[in-house]
Formats: structure tokens, C-alpha cells, sequence
């Protein structure tokens, strides 16, 4: 069964949209995000590529060799270019700041459709637990959407 909503994106227009799940990781245990200052930035890149590949974010994830969103997008090829975009906005950061290019070269982004109930519930449940991996309890990491997502009171 394909899973499709009818949404307003960020262009103002009203489609439907499929979710995906994007990944993307650094082989060979690269790190992409070596501060604070890396994650907040990678934060910030997942919302603006959304805007400007016009794509709704559900949920991310960023831990420092990978990240995970869950995104809602009109296309297959709207949420590969929306990964393509969020790995290009981050490269010029990481080369801005390091100096260095061929980390993100061997960078692999993925776009998967979600095409079940139980898929699109594993994903949203999968991304946040991502968390652990920094060794951090889920609802105190910084770098999720999980506390936007289940809060229960205003977080700063």
C-alpha cells in the first residue's frame, strides 16, 4: 500500500506527498559533525534544503558520522534532490570551516520510499533512536526532532 497525504509544501502549493526516509552517512567511519557548532549547523541545512527543494521535514536525526530525516515530498526524484541538496549545503560548510573536500565525496545519500504503515512507524520510531548511538538517553539529545515531535511542555 503507498502512503500519500495531501499537504500545503513550502512553496504554497498543495500536493501529494509520499514519505521517505534519507540517509546520510559517511563511509568508512568519517566524521561529518566534530562540534557542536557542526551539528547545529547540519540542524539548520536539513530546513533550509527543505525549503528551497521545497519538501516537509517530519523528523531527523544527526549524530556525527550520519543523519536521518523523514520528509514528505512529491516525488521519488524531489527527495533524492532534497539529500543531494542537504549533502552540497553541508560539504560547503565542512570545506568553509576544515578545509577539507573529499570526506563528504564518500558521503552516500539515500532516499526510500516508505510505502507501508508499518514501514513509515519504524522509521519514525528508528530516526530518533538514533540518538543512542551518540551514548545520549533520546530525550535529552540535542541534535533530534524527537522533543519537537512527543514533548509533553514547551522545550527551550
Amino acid at each position: 500500500m503507498r502512503r500519500v497525504v495531501t499537504h500545503e509544501l513550502p512553496d504554497g502549493s498543495i500536493r501529494q506527498l509520499y514519505p521517505f526516509h534519507i540517509s546520510m552517512e559517511g563511509l568508512e567511519t568519517a566524521i561529518l559533525c566534530r562540534d557542536d557548532m557542526d551539528y547545529d549547523a547540519m540542524v539548520k541545512i536539513l530546513c533550509i534544503a527543505a525549503r528551497r527543494k521545497n519538501v516537509i521535514v517530519v523528523i531527523y536525526a544527526v549524530v556525527s558520522n550520519h543523519s536521518h530525516v523523514a520528509i514528505l515530498a512529491a516525488s521519488q526524484q524531489g527527495a533524492h534532490d532534497y539529500g543531494q541538496e542537504l549533502k552540497r549545503m553541508y560539504a560547503m560548510w565542512f570545506r568553509r570551516k576544515y578545509g577539507e573536500s573529499s570526506v563528504l565525496r564518500r558521503t552516500d545519500v539515500k532516499a526510500i520510499l516508505l510505502d507501508s504503515d508499518w514501514y513509515v512507524r519504524n522509521a519514525l520510531a528508528y530516526i530518533p533512536r538514533n540518538a543512542l548511538d551518540n551514548g545520549c538517553p533520546i530525550n535529552d539529545y540535542r541534535w533530534t526532532g524527537y522533543r519537537a515531535m512527543f514533548r509533553e511542555n514547551n522545550i527551550p
